[in-house]
């Protein structure tokens, strides 16, 4: 019978599912959505991790007894009473597998294929966490950055020019990216500010890439927020040692400019695949060599 490993990363807005083969080939892919019980109840979020774990398991034509490991890289899990309540939700989908549950953010070391280190990642929360000495441990959400904390920057410099009268190239180019006028983006901000926030978070990064400066500049001052709360992690817990790994599609998509711009006394890594593919990672590590 061939064997399967499942890799999730589940955090507060979505929820994506691999199934691959043992040598690591994707051969399943299952989406849902937002997996973090603090954000949702716990009933919807375990229903949307089985409903993204189930899809992923039907199109890659898989039983649950064929699953030999799985690794679930979820959001909102703080401590062991919670790892217990989520393995317990989730042992039936693969009966015969060995089961890792943990704070996603552990996803990120994974996924630059390091085994002790800080993982770093950023979505609708930010997290920080570290596997060193045989333990692991992190800060579930106590940080001051998050990506949707990155578009919010960005909002407040263009509501700034709408205020007064006339928009630059910066703030032009994010409301054409973003589908809206000045006076659809001013109703939007007060309809919903999130939400608008995490949509104009990826514009920045993409404006920063084609070489905007004011993007450039917004990114880096959030990137010091991001530096700050990693120095206070690394120093109350000893670690600097220990490389950076930053993971999630946030960091992945800004890395030439964290490489060359974040300063830290140890060595910087950025993903270059989804938290997902490090969860896979991490469930076929599970196996040994």
């Amino acid at each position: 019978m061939s064997r399967y490993v499942i890799g999730v990363d589940g955090g507060a807005s979505k929820t994506r599912c691999l199934v691959a083969a043992v040598d690591g080939a994707i051969i399943g892919d299952g989406y849902s959505g937002c997996a973090n019980k603090n954000v949702t109840s716990w009933e919807d979020a375990v229903l949307q991790v089985r409903l993204g774990v189930t899809e992923a398991l039907v199109r890659g034509h898989v039983l649950p007894n064929q699953i030999v490991s799985a690794y679930y890289g979820l959001g909102g899990v703080v401590d062991d009473e919670d790892t217990k309540k989520w393995k317990e939700a989730v042992e039936s989908l693969s009966p015969e597998a060995v089961v890792l549950v943990e704070n996603d953010v552990f996803s990120a070391l994974y996924a630059v294929d390091c085994s002790t280190g800080i993982g770093v990642v950023s979505g609708s929360g930010g997290n920080i966490g570290a596997i060193a000495d045989g333990r692991s441990f992190h800060v579930n959400g106590h940080v001051h950055f998050s990506s949707a904390q990155l578009g919010r920057m960005a909002l407040e410099v263009v509501m700034n020019q709408i205020k007064r009268g006339k928009c630059d190239l910066f703030g032009k180019a994010v409301l054409k990216w973003a589908g809206l006028d000045e006076v659809q983006l001013w109703n939007e901000v007060y309809v919903d500010h999130g939400g608008l926030a995490a949509r104009i978070s990826p514009i920045v990064i993409q404006l920063s890439n084609r070489g905007h400066l004011q993007a450039q500049s917004i990114i880096l001052d959030w990137l010091t927020k991001v530096e700050w709360d990693v120095r206070q992690f690394q120093t109350a817990n000893e670690l600097e040692s220990l490389p950076i790994c930053f993971g999630g599609a946030t960091f992945s998509s800004m890395r030439p400019i964290i490489l060359e711009h974040l300063k830290a006394s140890s060595e910087i890594l950025v993903a270059s695949v989804p938290l997902v593919e490090g969860a896979v990672r991490a469930a076929r590590r599970q196996l040994g060599p």
